[in-house]
């Protein structure tokens, strides 16, 4: 179990979950729905809504969709595999074929959703390594910064160690 509060401790004994990025809020989501007029804010689009925002240009462009093709090629795969297999254990054409279409949806939206979490997971680590190294240069600038505070003191010192300590006039 995770603290409760963000500011306790936690015990070495328990798993913490780190939280990397925020929910959006509610009054953003508000606010957009009034600019689009689409009504009250606890109204949710219907399947028509769904079905009227699809365009012929979206099936042309399905192949340059990240992890699109390697859904569809796993899909097809799993579905002529088990087809496959279903037509040649049981010798039914039609269960076979329903077995292979279902397949394949299921292999494909598995195949997808797995992508997609590969490419979230990506994306976090890659923001991480960029947090790091942002950091690591702001420490070795903050140490450059200091090393060359540190040099002109001395160099100071070395000036003042250098004057006589008698004066003629």
């Amino acid at each position: 179990m995770a603290p409760n509060s963000e500011n306790e401790p936690p015990n070495p004994s328990q798993k913490t979950l780190h939280v990397w990025s925020r929910p959006v809020e509610q009054r953003d989501g508000q606010q957009q729905q009034q600019q689009d007029g689409s009504g009250t804010p606890n109204a949710r689009p219907t399947i028509t809504d769904a079905v009227s925002m699809i365009k012929k240009e979206d099936f042309a462009n399905v192949a340059s969709t990240p992890c699109a093709r390697q859904g569809f090629l796993t899909g097809i795969a799993s579905g002529a595999g088990l087809g496959g297999l279903k037509f040649v254990l049981h010798g039914n054409a039609n269960k076979a074929a329903n077995w292979a279409v279902g397949m394949f949806v299921l292999g494909s939206v598995a195949s997808y959703e797995y992508c997609q979490y590969q490419r979230r997971s990506e994306r976090t680590q890659m923001k991480r390594h960029i947090e790091v190294v942002s950091e690591n240069r702001r420490e070795q600038a903050r140490k450059a910064a200091e090393e060359k505070r540190e040099q002109l003191r001395l160099e100071q010192e070395r000036e003042a160690a250098q004057k006589p300590w008698y004066k003629p006039w």
